[in-house]
């Protein structure tokens, strides 16, 4: 019973790290292009403003500028609306693994039925939190 469970919460934990490696990765290194695209714009704002205002007040322009593109990216979580919760995946987990226990509990000694027990009853209050929620 051990290894079918242990089998099964691999089995899970393997497809939901393939599902979030591969766009994690892409979003890495996405922001990595991006910040390398801003540094250069900044670096060639710089040099084109130091000519004619000198590099003191070219560094405090191109600031003046990262500080409003900074307040223009969070201004939409400011203002942000609230959208109501997506409704909750339908997944067969909980009732796969009541099911494997259920077939296993005839073989089990009285300490190991209550560990089983326990550890039904515990599942089923972590699945039940997120339900009432809206």
């Amino acid at each position: 019973m051990t290894n079918e469970i242990v089998g099964y919460v691999r089995e899970q934990v393997a497809s939901s790290v393939r599902r979030a490696a591969a766009p994690a990765a892409f979003a890495l290194i996405g922001a990595l292009f991006v910040l390398f695209a801003v540094a250069g714009l900044f670096a060639a704002l710089f040099f084109w403003l130091d000519p004619d205002h000198g590099p003191v007040s070219a560094s405090l322009i191109c600031a003046g500028v990262a500080l409003v593109l900074a307040i223009v990216a969070v201004l939409p979580l400011a203002f942000k609306r609230s959208r109501p919760a997506a409704p909750p995946r339908e997944d067969d987990a909980l009732p796969r693994f009541v099911n494997l226990m259920a077939k296993s509990a005839p073989g089990l000694a009285p300490r190991q039925l209550i560990l089983t027990a326990a550890i039904v009853g515990a599942a089923l209050i972590l699945s039940s939190r997120g339900a009432g929620r809206k």
